[in-house]
């Protein structure tokens, strides 16, 4: 499984990475809402963590691009 973890804390998205890398999942990890949207177009993705708080675009307005592009 390909997940996408879209969070700006760094030792937060660490901690995420290292637990869904250990449950056998290929993992991404971005810091930005455009850096998401443009990762999310990219397409091969299977599930995507998605941060509220992200300091460029809120995670709302993240989630309705892609919902908009999908």
């Amino acid at each position: 499984m390909n997940v996408l973890v879209v969070e700006d804390d760094e030792a937060l998205s660490r901690t995420l990475e290292a637990l869904l890398t250990a449950a056998s999942m290929q993992v991404r990890r971005v810091f930005t809402g455009k850096a998401a949207a443009e990762a999310a177009r990219a397409g091969g993705l299977d599930v995507i963590v998605l941060d509220i708080g992200l300091p460029d675009i809120d995670g709302f307005a993240v989630l309705g691009e892609l919902r908009r592009d999908s």
